[in-house]
């Protein structure tokens, strides 16, 4: 049985950041048995790569078709798909396709004006999205749609939480797959190792996100650490924001008043975040726009306890005051209050910090969604 991937990205030596939740799955396959051939949709004529034991391939869509006619592929999984990377699949003659899986993580399937507010302050960003409405948002749309109605594909789509589904792509697109799975992204619980926490981790607070959009939400971040700076215990706390992108400075410079705040600017690598995690107890990490929540995800497997926001799909993976705390969307002045009371409540703290790491290793663990993908990718199609 051989298996093709194909994607958008891949990491490699020279961009280690590109998809490299994709490598990760790869590599957990591979341990499993299950050997994934990876081609990289691009319009450049790029050379063949390799990064940590896995072959890449770079190829636009009439190669990926001539590809599919000479090499026979059981079963071939899709990631930030479009109509480019499947135009090889339709060339083949019907009794010669294989099996499909697609996975939905986001923009390729959701309305573009969801993030409507990283539009706001600038008006040729909103043009552009503007004039891609019906050159790229409605093509990608009505692609999306055929795919999920066709009889003459053996095709199954992969969501990556309920929230995501039925909050987002359902409305969106318009109607449901006959095959589909929830089945979630992989929060890594080997490399985000569970560490018992103290009382006094709970007054270490960290932040590590992009700070290339505003669905980031980390001018949130900045309004929580000013108003939690007129509290008398604000000087016991202690903050640490990592991170890089466009708004970093803009975002962040007002907070260098306090010398309890430092500043890291830089992207982190995902190997480097596990001991970031071993020194802070609470991760502050707000959000507009999420169809799981990742970072907070691995953040919890550490037994970090989560503050953000009852948005998207988080609330499926944080159960409030239980598993974490969650405020409505925007509302600083409640994620104030859940600091506040986290400070107040060491004891609940704790109990919330061990239950956070094992509820989200029960729900998406790396060996339970492994596990999970791997049944639908051999055996998901009677």
């Amino acid at each position: 049985m051989k298996y093709l991937m194909i994607c958008n990205a891949y990491p490699t030596l020279q961009n280690l950041y590109a998809n490299s939740f994709l490598h990760r799955r790869v590599k957990a396959y591979q341990q499993k048995g299950l050997e994934v051939d990876i081609v990289v949709i691009t319009t450049k004529v790029l050379k063949d790569k390799y990064y940590d034991g896995v072959h890449i391939k770079y190829m636009d869509e009439y190669q990926i078709a001539s590809y599919l006619k000479v090499n026979d592929y059981s079963t071939v999984l899709f990631h930030f798909i479009n109509k480019k990377m499947f135009y090889g699949i339709e060339q083949l003659e019907e009794d010669r396709r294989p099996n499909i899986v697609v996975w939905l993580h986001g923009f390729e399937a959701e309305a573009w004006h969801r993030r409507y507010y990283n539009f706001l302050e600038n008006v040729a960003q909103l043009d552009n999205a503007l004039e891609r409405k019906e050159t790229v948002f409605k093509p990608q749309r009505e692609f999306i749609r055929d795919i999920m109605t066709r009889d003459d594909l053996n095709i199954k789509f992969i969501y990556v939480s309920q929230r995501f589904k039925e909050l987002y792509v359902d409305p969106y697109v318009g109607v449901v797959p006959e095959k589909y799975s929830i089945i979630h992204n992989i929060i890594d619980d080997e490399l985000f190792e569970y560490h018992k926490k103290s009382a006094d981790d709970r007054m270490k607070i960290c932040t590590i996100r992009p700070f290339t959009a505003r669905n980031y939400a980390n001018d949130i971040t900045v309004d929580v650490i000013k108003q939690l700076s007129r509290k008398k215990y604000f000087n016991k706390l202690e903050f640490n924001i990592y991170g890089d992108g466009k708004l970093f400075n803009v975002l962040t410079n007002s907070l260098r008043q306090f010398d309890n705040v430092n500043l890291h600017k830089g992207f982190v690598k995902q190997d480097d975040i596990p001991e970031i995690h071993k020194q802070h107890g609470i991760y502050l990490g707000p959000s507009r726009h999420d169809s799981q929540g990742v970072s907070l995800g691995e953040a919890m497997s550490s037994g970090l306890v989560p503050v953000t926001n009852a948005i998207g799909g988080i609330p499926e993976f944080i159960s409030h005051k239980e598993t974490g705390m969650l405020a409505s969307r925007d509302n600083v002045s409640e994620m104030v209050e859940h600091i506040d009371y986290l400070y107040k409540h060491a004891r609940n703290f704790k109990k919330m910090s061990a239950q956070a790491a094992k509820s989200i290793k029960k729900q998406a663990g790396l060996n339970v969604v492994i596990n999970k993908e791997i049944e639908v990718i051999t055996n998901g199609w009677s």
